[in-house]
């Protein structure tokens, strides 16, 4: 694997998602002084600040019990378990994730948790229709989130927009209840602090977009970093996006492709994510047997 090429990847999403961390309280920040002055921003900071030190992580279990999946015993998949083992062992976590079903034919997977207490769920239909190699490439990819400690940092910009929300409401309700008073008194009202009302929530939420998209990235360079090599993810990406396109989405990929630039997407472009990760080639694979 190029490891030039993917320091520098790392290098850059890390900035990314501490600069988007920082944008996300100073928005908040920005809205809180613009309501109640200075000294409500620093309280704000401050309360955050706590949030994000001891803010426990949702438990495993209860997360896969929301999402009505079923535990994937070892007996059930005894490859894939060996693979999580041995990926769960490069990723240096302490514990390796359990192991969960989604009942679909749809080619899904997701994480939750942290490096001591995980889980990860993959449909039926990654578990089916995806080559082993493919199977490992997505897996190594859901433990680099966890490695990465995404879902902690999501929960936590995620508690942030809600908050900016909350504040945002709050501002426009005291200007409304305000109004009468400005217009009697004929004070000349800034505009700015309203546009900041209005549209700090909004940026909040794009911002919140962003970071979940470089946390992708950043996942995928993990996942290229376990194997040693990009092939498997790219192969799996290029399956899950045709699965999810469909047949008349590559016959007409102007329509296909009219939600690849929004603002609000989760996750990057497909097309983008692959053409990074083949950006890191070549690579030999780093040794681990895939069959399952």
């Amino acid at each position: 694997m190029n490891q030039t090429k993917w320091l520098k990847f790392r290098i850059v999403n890390g900035l990314k998602s501490l600069g988007l961390i920082l944008a996300m309280g100073a928005i908040m920040g920005l809205i809180a002084y613009v309501i109640a002055g200075p000294s409500m921003a620093i309280m704000m900071f401050i309360g955050v600040g706590i949030v994000y030190m001891v803010s426990p992580s949702i438990a495993p279990r209860l997360m896969m019990g929301f999402f009505r999946v079923r535990p994937l015993g070892v007996y059930d998949a005894p490859g894939v378990h060996r693979i999580v083992g041995e990926l769960s062992r490069r990723a240096e976590l302490k514990n390796p994730p359990e192991l969960y079903l989604i009942p679909s034919d749809t080619l899904a997977a997701f994480a939750t948790g942290t490096s001591d207490k995980s889980a990860v769920a993959l449909s039926a239909g990654v578990l089916t229709r995806l080559s082993p190699e493919e199977v490992a490439g997505i897996t190594a990819h859901e433990i680099s989130h966890i490695r990465n400690n995404d879902m902690r940092s999501m929960w936590f910009v995620l508690f942030v927009g809600k908050l900016t929300e909350m504040l945002s409401l709050w501002g426009q309700v005291l200007l409304f209840i305000s109004l009468p008073f400005i217009l009697m008194s004929q004070v000349k009202v800034a505009v700015l602090p309203i546009m900041i009302l209005i549209f700090a929530p909004l940026l909040s939420y794009a911002v919140q977009m962003t970071l979940s998209r470089v946390n992708e990235f950043n996942a995928d360079l993990g996942s290229a970093e376990l194997l040693g090599t990009p092939d498997p993810l790219i192969s799996a990406l290029a399956k899950i996006e045709y699965d999810r396109k469909g047949f008349w989405g590559y016959l007409f990929p102007r329509r296909a492709m009219r939600d690849e630039s929004s603002l609000f997407r989760t996750h990057p472009p497909t097309e983008e994510r692959i053409r990074r990760l083949k950006e890191i080639r070549p690579g030999k694979p780093a040794g681990l047997s895939l069959t399952m």
